[in-house]
């Protein structure tokens, strides 16, 4: 049977660690090559671990309360980003669905230095997650409509521009002359007051496109 080396290094340093009494932690120390301080992300049970077994002389440590009135807001705040109804009703019912843990801590970050490594645990409470799903859900599926509604805003711009290009390169002024893209914009202008420079720019474009295709033989419906 082949020599599996990988699990031979692991059993080896789990005897030696035994043996010289170390702490043993399960984790990889990120390094990065702008000389930035080593970090070790450690669970909570192998923090608390650490901390009694080398007692750094300082720990950083946060306990967030939640907020439930403020994240809710917060939600709220970027559904208005959006253009979308401020309290739709499943926000609401996520609001009156956690308002039992409001107030309470709903995460935890402790941060300490030993040997140069800064060791950092986080915790949160799973109704914290939940909630935090929750939220994100009903902001993912408010983003899906805003999407789709810009989708169809875009495909009814499109039309109108068609429409107008076929209007515009029906008239008798269109190749009348010595013609431009310039003289042809301004009697997109002339025909069209109520539409902003861009708009009649892409007109006049889409207008030039037609009447080459036309000219170079394709039929087209509406021309």
């Amino acid at each position: 049977m082949a020599v599996n080396e990988a699990a031979n290094l692991g059993s080896a340093i789990k005897d030696a660690a035994s043996n010289s009494k170390s702490v043993l932690v399960e984790a990889t120390v990120q390094t990065r090559d702008d000389g930035s301080t080593p970090v070790v992300i450690l669970s909570s049970d192998d923090a608390v671990r650490v901390i009694s077994a080398h007692a750094p002389r300082i720990i950083y440590l946060v306990e967030q309360a939640f907020d439930l009135a403020g994240e809710i807001e917060a939600a709220r705040d970027e559904m208005d980003d959006m253009g979308v109804e401020r309290s739709p009703d499943l926000l609401k019912a996520t609001q009156r669905r956690f308002a039992p843990h409001d107030g309470k801590i709903g995460a935890t970050i402790a941060s300490f230095m030993i040997d140069g490594v800064l060791h950092t645990a986080v915790s949160t409470a799973t109704w914290h997650d939940e909630f935090g799903d929750a939220v994100e859900a009903i902001l993912e599926e408010s983003r899906e409509g805003v999407s789709a509604g810009q989708v169809a805003k875009h495909s009814e711009k499109a039309k109108a521009i068609e429409s107008k290009a076929l209007v515009l390169v029906k008239h008798p002024s269109f190749n009348h002359g010595r013609v431009s893209f310039d003289k042809r914009m301004a009697l997109a202008e002339t025909l069209f007051q109520d539409c902003d420079p861009h708009t009649l720019s892409e007109i006049t474009r889409r207008a030039e496109n037609l009447f080459w295709l036309e000219q170079s033989g394709v039929q087209l419906d509406g021309v």
